[in-house]
């Protein structure tokens, strides 16, 4: 079983890479849209791999973040829903999913390829009780909007609160974070930057 991979880039799609290893092996690893970004102008790579063996196929996938693994891995155990079919809905975004998923908005499942209305509903009704949905935290902002950020992001948004910064704003600082900043070190200096 194939757990991490280095090499170069040889080939960048939408859905895929072909990575080139120093043992001249070339890998095809399926991606989301969203990890196709992050990879656009990069030439090498390391990856953290995650292989789905099964009967008939023997595949290999990469994520960007261990909670978009998390929930492709959910995502897969829905009864219809095939990996080509996960991805996509992983190209949502955890937290406009997430927030889809709390909300029972069906619409934005729907808005994903080859999804229809019936197994948008199951899906939603699948992920409602998962942890990693739960992960994230609701709250109200000033006009009464809902927004969603994530659960360990709770204590760093009373902080900033505490401090007399803009609840609204703080949630919205904190619902666009960069990928790379991860710790509460950086978030907090981060956000303060960016609210002052």
């Amino acid at each position: 079983m194939i757990a991490y991979l280095k090499g170069q880039i040889i080939d960048l799609n939408e859905n895929n890479v072909v990575i080139l290893t120093g043992s001249w092996i070339w890998y095809e690893v399926f991606i989301s849209s969203i990890t196709f970004a992050d990879l656009w102008g990069q030439k090498e790579i390391e990856l953290h791999i995650y292989n789905h063996i099964t009967e008939n196929s023997n595949l290999l996938f990469w994520f960007l973040k261990k909670q978009e693994k998390e929930v492709f891995l959910e995502l897969i155990k829905i009864s219809g829903v095939w990996w080509k079919v996960a991805l996509n809905i992983l190209s949502l975004g955890i937290n406009r999913l997430s927030e889809a998923v709390i909300n029972n908005d069906n619409k934005t499942i729907e808005s994903v390829n080859w999804i229809w209305k019936k197994w948008a509903s199951k899906i939603i009704l699948e992920l409602q009780d998962k942890e990693i949905i739960q992960n994230v935290w609701v709250i109200n902002s000033n006009s009464g909007e809902k927004v969603v950020i994530k659960q360990y992001d709770r204590e760093i948004y009373e902080t900033l609160v505490n401090m007399w910064f803009n609840a609204k704003k703080v949630a919205e600082v904190l619902w666009n974070l960069p990928d790379e900043i991860e710790w509460a070190e950086k978030i907090i200096p981060y956000a303060i930057k960016h609210l002052s």
